[in-house]
């Protein structure tokens, strides 16, 4: 793997990154700065300076960087302005990334920019990088994305707010599934989110509602701890949590999921985030137990876990949710699990007495729970779950005869119906125990009506 260091080694791009690989390329092919020189593209000292470091090794090149690395790295940000060639510049951008692998070397642009000019402008260490985003080669202008996002995050160098906003927005342009540079502009954010200052325009931008959308659909493991990633690190604002929860779904089905540690452990701190930072703690675990993360968690305290710090998360998620679903009331659990669009055998289901005693409670905001059994006896195709709408819509005429007025008008009966030809042999006895419980009601009121 590839380490995008001067954070952390959290900000990783994955061996399938399309970075990586070119500049794998990129920085094996040789470069002739001669003819550069003579047609005076660039100056005598830059010449030398970079004809001789292209041409060390990698060790060569970490020794001299300690000895000479402010003359390397003003030389080579002064070729981002002067060479246009596509070929050659890229060549440079690798060299300035494969400096900043090393996080100390953000000194080095600090000094550049520090520097007074001499009679001209004074060089800039992140200007260059900004400018050619509005090139059209596509390595180009990616590595170039990174290298921005390290130098004005890893140290003291800040971007001014009108440039801030043009790149967030330029950013947050990138965020589409079919960019096969995304792992790279997610690691450009999982950078400069690092800075509280740059968080707000981040927020303020449509870039959550991008990242909502990649996350919804089927992306790589390493997509998914990018994004949730940021999403960890905007949660540490409490004012952003609220908006986070739209996260909660599609992270609990990806945790449902998740078998690299990584993944689960940043969805984990997330999670715990957000149950701490959010004012309404209780609407976030209710999400969660909607999305079944209880049950997940459940499972994840059984693993035994390397990491000490998974074992916490998990164990602290699971408390929370724990407690939250002692205080909710047994129909408030029911509530809850209807809303997921997930439901399995269990005594809320089975039980007789929760029935008898919330079967009315179907009828609660213009039939509120009706009306989702019957979305989901439409559209789910999970067995399990289309048994469990049958059986409960039998269970409530069997326990509120009169509502089967309810389940006619709605049209609940004629979802039921259609299970009857659905290929799972226990959907369709589900159904057909509802359907009986639905016309024994009936038999039994008319026989009541004409005693």
């Amino acid at each position: 793997m590839t380490l995008v260091q001067g954070l952390d080694t959290d900000v990783v791009i994955g061996v399938t990154d399309t970075l990586t690989e070119r500049s794998a390329i990129v920085r094996d092919e040789a470069v002739m700065w001669q003819p550069l020189l003579r047609s005076a593209v660039i100056k005598e000292h830059d010449y030398s300076v970079v004809a001789s470091y292209d041409q060390m090794s990698s060790e060569q090149k970490a020794a001299h960087l300690k000895k000479d690395g402010l003359n390397v790295v003003r030389t080579l940000v002064n070729l981002t302005v002067s060479i246009s060639n596509e070929k050659i510049l890229s060549h440079v951008l690798v060299m300035v990334n494969d400096i900043l692998m090393d996080k100390e070397n953000i000194r080095f642009f600090e000094e550049v920019e520090s520097e007074e000019g001499e009679g001209e402008k004074s060089l800039s260490s992140w200007e260059p990088f900004l400018n050619l985003l509005n090139r059209t080669d596509v390595f180009i202008v990616n590595m170039s994305s990174l290298i921005l996002a390290k130098v004005i995050s890893t140290g003291e160098i800040r971007l001014d707010g009108k440039n801030l906003t043009w790149f967030v927005n330029w950013q947050t342009g990138q965020l589409l599934q079919s960019n096969v540079y995304l792992h790279t502009i997610l690691a450009s954010q999982q950078i400069m989110l690092r800075v509280p200052e740059y968080r707000q325009p981040f927020f303020d931008s449509t870039c959550l509602d991008k990242m909502l959308n990649i996350l919804s659909t089927r992306i790589s493991f390493q997509l998914q701890y990018q994004i949730v990633f940021c999403l960890w690190l905007l949660s540490f604002r409490a004012s952003y949590c609220a908006k986070l929860l739209a996260f909660i779904k599609p992270t609990a089905e990806i945790l449902r999921q998740a078998v690299k540690e990584k993944v689960i452990r940043i969805i984990m701190q997330f999670y715990r985030n957000v149950l701490t930072n959010h004012a309404s703690p209780r609407k976030a675990a209710e999400l969660m137990i909607q999305g079944k993360v209880q049950v997940t968690v459940g499972q994840l305290t059984e693993k035994n876990w390397k990491d000490e710090d998974i074992k916490e998360d998990v164990e602290q998620v699971k408390g929370v949710l724990d407690t939250m679903l002692q205080d909710m009331s047994t129909f408030d659990s029911y509530l809850a699990e209807v809303k997921s669009g997930k439901l399995e055998w269990s005594p809320l289901h089975t039980n007789p007495a929760f029935w008898r005693e919330n079967a009315q409670k179907l009828n609660q905001n213009d039939h509120e729970v009706l009306r989702m059994l019957r979305i989901l006896l439409k559209d789910e195709q999970d067995p399990t779950t289309l048994a469990v709408c049958a059986h409960d819509v039998g269970e409530y005429v069997r326990h509120y005869p009169v509502g089967k007025y309810n389940v006619e008008k709605l049209g609940l009966k004629e979802r039921v119906v259609c299970l009857l030809e659905n290929d799972d042999p226990k959907v369709k006895s589900a159904a057909l125990l509802a359907l009986q419980k639905l016309m024994l009601n009936n038999w039994e009121f008319l026989a009541k009506t004409n005693a």
